[in-house]
């Protein structure tokens, strides 16, 4: 069986002219990336597993070089790819956090059993995380606070989410 990759940034840029690239990361722990060691490249060009050979952190971006990329055009080549990690290389979380790939296709449903929708994307505007949840049955569209007051139960068995809204939240 196959081992699952999970998503842990995507490269926007390349930086500088040593084969650097510049990475958005998908991790609150900044300091993460100092704990790659291999990671997989998915993008235009194809798959391509490759060894991290230096990394650093410049303006809450991740700038890694790999190992065989050693100018700009090089670098260039990545531009837009995904890095990926085996799942089982992941930090673990405190109890009530959830990594995005956990949260992005759960079913959301209301205290009341109203069906809302899948989430289908984690946005981060500035105080909390807010879950994009679209229905496909109701052709509708909301945003989900990721609050405790809102966020009553995350089942990950069961990919499900119970929310309590707000008043007006699905006005």
């Amino acid at each position: 069986m196959a081992s699952q990759m999970v998503i842990i940034g995507k490269i926007l840029a390349p930086f500088g002219v040593h084969g650097e690239v510049k990475v958005l990361p998908y991790s609150d722990d900044l300091e993460r990336c100092h704990l790659l060691e291999k990671v997989k490249i998915e993008g235009d060009a194809g798959d391509v597993y490759m060894h991290v050979h230096r990394v650093r952190i410049h303006k809450k971006m991740w700038l890694l070089q790999f190992a065989g990329c050693h100018t700009r055009q090089e670098a260039s080549r990545l531009k837009n790819s995904l890095v990926k990690i085996d799942a089982s290389e992941r930090l673990p979380l405190p109890a009530g956090r959830y990594y995005f790939d956990q949260i992005i296709g759960l079913e959301v449903y209301t205290v009341e059993g109203r069906y809302l929708g899948r989430v289908q994307e984690v946005l981060q505007p500035g105080g909390n995380d807010v879950y994009r949840v679209v229905s496909d049955v109701h052709h509708t569209e909301c945003l989900i606070p990721a609050l405790e007051k809102v966020v009553k139960e995350i089942n990950l068995v069961e990919k499900k989410m119970i929310i309590e809204p707000l008043p007006g939240l699905l006005d």
